[in-house]
């Protein structure tokens, strides 16, 4: 499966994590060199970091670990006051805009309702509304039975039915103490246009948080340019990123709408266009909510959309900011470990950042998946692509269909081998294919058949060569520090 964020520097700021925590301490530390991929993160006593080791010495940052709960966890804002904690990965979220359900028919004491029950220990995360939009956890509560009630948009209270299959239960009290630890944000570098910013665990850990284009003041991430360089351009909860669908503001299905990923009116807006292979991202200032959607049909017309608005997430772009006013980032090979090497984008003599892993054999970018066998190995890093079709009527010539990134022209094609996801195969990929596509069709009490399917027009389809065996890919094997 494809992965962007190939390691846990890359997963950091691609504004994972990221929040409105304030900078600890007195103000910015002497700064450090941070040109080794190994300096930006570093263990503690209960907040480790998972690394991917190779019997050639490599040791990648792959995922920052609590130990006492047994999960990865990332640096996150909790309520009241933005502090961070290391939040485990297997949190129950509850999104600000779920409608809220009550236990009670006047609909005043607040639940939650899950589709299976939640295992005892679980911890609550929910939304909290504007404008500070953090979340606050809570303890699961006793499960109740009986009925789950739902406002109706007059406002009246009404039991939701057939609700026997659902789970619910109360909210327990708010978490403290020490079920997660707390860290403190501190910027270490700062120079040329960009700052780095560390989060200090109280456990002694040490963990790269995110980066700041300086002369805009916010949270940028390394990527491609519309100048077609690669630059540091604004990510994270302070920006509104381009609706995937080909949604539109406009009744040509001209102009991208933006969707801000916490509804809090962020100043900037990117769009990464799909049209335009031989450039990047352009960023933008956020303009105001948009009140119409746009999208086109199968036959190219455009047409106003079913989506229809969203309330405030939605916005126009403003004015386009030139892509030489963000930070550069060179290209630099930070490190080499047999056929793997390390590289990363060069942002000033202190600050080289890791960005993934190059396998010089395949020529090609990759991240550690699992193989069939269950052994970690460096798949080449492709878009995800699906097997299931067919570009002959007898199903025999097998294709691979992806729904992202059509500009890819890489020699491989990685698809999941099992439906959960954790397990990888890897193919050379053959030619686009444009023609009649065809899949198996399984009914019960009748025999398989061959035959056309539509198909989605936002996918690509390729023709799936030679398997490239796991053998060929370089195994690791994962630690903690």
């Amino acid at each position: 499966m494809r992965r962007v964020c190939a390691g846990l520097v890359v997963a950091m700021l691609g504004g994972v994590g990221c929040g409105d925590s304030t900078e600890g301490g007195a103000g910015p530390k002497q700064e450090s060199d941070f040109t080794s991929q190994e300096s930006f993160f570093k263990g503690g006593s209960r907040i480790k970091v998972r690394r991917m080791t190779t019997t050639d010495g490599l040791r990648w940052s792959e995922a920052t670990y609590d130990a006492a709960r047994l999960r990865p966890c990332t640096w996150q804002p909790v309520a009241p006051d933005g502090d961070l904690y290391c939040l485990s990965d297997n949190l129950h979220r509850i999104a600000r805009n779920e409608p809220p359900f009550y236990l009670d028919a006047s609909c005043t004491e607040e639940g939650v309702i899950s589709a299976n029950p939640l295992p005892a220990g679980t911890i609550l995360s929910k939304e909290a509304p504007p404008p500070g939009v953090l979340q606050q956890l809570f303890h699961l509560g006793a499960r109740v039975t009986g009925s789950v009630y739902l406002r109706d948009t007059s406002g009246g209270c009404h039991a939701l039915p057939g609700n026997a299959s659902r789970a619910a239960y109360r909210f327990g009290d708010e978490v403290t103490g020490n079920t997660f630890v707390k860290g403190v944000l501190r910027q270490h570098v700062s120079r040329e246009g960009i700052a780095a910013h560390f989060v200090e665990g109280e456990d002694g850990s040490f963990s790269l948080h995110h980066l700041e284009a300086t002369e805009h003041g916010v949270t940028c991430a390394v990527q491609r340019a519309q100048d077609a360089s690669q630059r540091c351009l604004p990510s994270g909860q302070d920006v509104a990123i381009a609706a995937i669908g080909g949604l539109s503001a406009d009744a040509s299905c001209s102009e991208p709408v933006f969707i801000a990923p916490s509804c809090n009116a962020p100043r900037f807006a990117v769009e990464h266009p799909a049209s335009r292979c031989e450039t990047g991202a352009s960023a933008f200032s956020t303009g105001p909510v948009t009140t119409e959607l746009y999208a086109r049909s199968e036959n190219g017309t455009c047409m106003e959309s079913s989506l229809g608005p969203n309330g405030p997430c939605l916005h126009r772009a403003g004015q386009e900011i030139p892509p030489t006013s963000w930070p550069e980032a060179r290209h630099v090979d930070m490190q080499t470990h047999g056929r793997l090497v390390v590289r990363g984008a060069r942002m000033n003599d202190s600050l080289h950042v890791p960005m993934g892993l190059f396998d010089t054999q395949l020529d090609a970018d990759c991240h550690f998946e699992a193989d069939t066998s269950g052994q970690p190995r460096c798949f080449p890093t492709t878009p995800a692509f699906h097997l299931g079709l067919y570009a002959d009527a007898s199903c025999t010539q097998a294709l691979a269909q992806t729904y992202e990134e059509h500009c890819y022209t890489g020699p491989y094609a990685v698809v999941a081998a099992t439906t959960a996801g954790d397990a990888h195969r890897a193919f050379h990929l053959g030619a686009r294919h444009q023609g009649p596509t065809y899949a198996k069709i399984m009914l019960t009490g009748q025999p398989t058949r061959c035959a056309e399917v539509s198909t989605p027009a936002t996918s690509k389809r390729w023709f799936l060569g030679e398997e490239l065996p796991a053998s060929a890919l370089v195994p690791g094997r994962a630690t903690l520090d």
